[in-house]
């Protein structure tokens, strides 16, 4: 039976429709099937980049230096060594090639205890506030009591403690650079190497004081110990006088007299144990002094006979 013509036309759009609408179906599905091509290209190149890491060859204790200077100005890295690893396999914060320049400074320090094969990362390195400046100095103690277990590279203050009880931190978070049985070597600014005068002469005028070292147990992550101890007021003023003493220390003495809780350690238990010594004060300072004296000699008798030693082995040798 023939069909009527309304209803083939009908049919015919209705396939027509059919049609167009599986192209576009087709072509939405080809579309969506290249940009997940796309993505998935993108995040393969993204994970296969490689990116040059600086990585640990031995293990590092919190506080020690990560690079020292060199004599013409550059950086000379401490046990570090790079390797190219996948960029999706490291850290955002780790220190790469494009940022070693601006993440490690001659100042920085390790924050914490790390092992061979760790990946350096920014938040493992924290700068010293043990920093160079014109006026440092190296200095060499043997009257300091030293803990039994200090070893080079440890930071320690430098405290002094009176008969009485009282307890006085003299010189804060210092770092080690050598030391022997009853000699340590410090870096010190010239404020500082004045305030420990004055702490090592008062440690001796009172009889039973003891100036004593103490060792900051992550040194990385803790900060300095504020300074207790106020120097005598002759001390002082020479410290404000002296033109090799930064403002920024004249400004810190300031407030330590104008603190009147640390002012009070001065004036009312210091000065009365250094009178209460009377006449015996300034033997007492003359006996320690010649005791250190000799102590520094024989350090470095003993330091030359070494030295002797070692030129003599390797002129053998040659």
């Amino acid at each position: 039976m023939a069909s009527n013509p309304m209803q083939r036309k009908a049919r015919n759009s209705f396939l027509l429709g059919v049609f167009i609408t599986m192209i576009i179906a087709a072509l939405v599905i080809a579309f969506l099937l290249w940009m997940m091509y796309q993505q998935k290209t993108e995040k393969e190149e993204i994970e296969n980049a490689k990116v040059t890491v600086y990585v640990l060859l031995k293990d590092v204790t919190s506080g020690s230096n990560v690079a020292t200077k060199t004599e013409k100005g550059g950086l000379l890295t401490n046990g570090l060594t790079t390797v190219e690893v996948t960029k999706s396999a490291v850290p955002d914060t780790a220190i790469t090639a494009s940022n070693y320049s601006s993440a490690i400074t001659e100042n920085s320090i390790y924050k914490i205890d790390l092992k061979a094969g760790t990946i350096l990362s920014t938040d493992m390195l924290i700068e010293s506030q043990d920093k160079t400046g014109n006026d440092t100095r190296e200095q060499e103690f043997n009257m300091i009591i030293l803990p039994t277990y200090l070893k080079k590279d440890d930071y320690v203050d430098i405290r002094l403690r009176l008969p009485s009880g009282e307890d006085y931190i003299v010189v804060s978070k210092k770092k080690i650079l050598d030391t022997n049985e009853i000699t340590m070597w410090i870096n010190l600014n010239e404020d500082e190497i004045l305030t420990l005068s004055n702490a090592i002469v008062e440690a001796y005028q009172i009889e039973g004081s003891i100036l004593y070292a103490t060792t900051y147990v992550e040194p990385g992550m803790q900060e300095a110990a504020s300074i207790t101890y106020v120097p005598t007021l002759s001390v002082a003023q020479l410290i404000n006088n002296d033109p090799n003493v930064v403002q920024t220390a004249k400004d810190e003495l300031a407030k330590r007299y104008a603190n009147a809780a640390l002012y009070s350690g001065r004036t009312q238990v210091i000065n009365p144990a250094v009178a209460g010594a009377g006449e015996d004060a300034q033997g007492n300072v003359s006996t320690g002094t010649g005791a250190s004296i000799e102590a520094q000699r024989e350090s470095r008798s003993e330091y030359l006979k070494q030295l002797e030693a070692q030129q003599v082995t390797t002129t053998t040798n040659k």
